[in-house]
């Protein structure tokens, strides 16, 4: 069964797993994990899990301007901090992202982190078309209530005009 489920994620196109491995984070520290994605729509899918250490962790996916923002001290991201969780983005800017595992606690941390792009677009809405032949079903039926109703309001206003 696993041999199955590996082919299938080998075979199936767009599906990146980007990490998959555990971070030593110092108390009141972060580390990132860089990505960039270039075909968009893409999703990020993020699980984490405080293995041993510190209680809880924040983990935000930010682009290249947060990133830099971490860099030089000014953290707002958003989520409170947990011992486990998942979340998943949307990204429709091809741009350079980094997903950030900052322990706010006390103690050091262990945190199995795994990050996954998936660029094929499954999940996400498809624009659909009517066919030609509803397209013109669609405009024959508006017309025709939108005259009907025209020609009522007509033959009423020059009842009440001529009385």
């Amino acid at each position: 069964m696993s041999a199955a489920v590996l082919l299938l994620a080998l075979v199936v196109p767009g599906l990146q797993t980007l990490t998959d491995e555990v971070f030593q984070i110092p108390a009141k520290e972060w580390r990132y994990v860089a990505l960039t994605v270039k075909e968009v729509p893409a999703r990020v899918d993020c699980n984490f899990h405080v293995m041993s250490g510190a209680g809880a962790v924040r983990v935000a996916l930010v682009n290249a301007d947060g990133l830099d923002d971490w860099k030089h001290g000014n953290r707002n991201a958003a989520g409170a901090p947990a011992p486990q969780g998942r979340f998943s983005r949307t990204v429709s800017v091809p741009d350079e992202y980094a997903v950030i595992i900052e322990n706010s606690g006390r103690g050091d941390a262990s945190v199995r982190l795994r990050v996954t792009l998936d660029s094929s677009g499954r999940g996400q809405p498809q624009a659909r078309y009517l066919s030609p032949e509803r397209r013109l079903a669609v405009i024959a039926i508006s017309a025709t209530v939108f005259f009907a109703i025209v020609s009522y309001s007509a033959k009423k206003l020059l009842g009440a005009m001529r009385q």
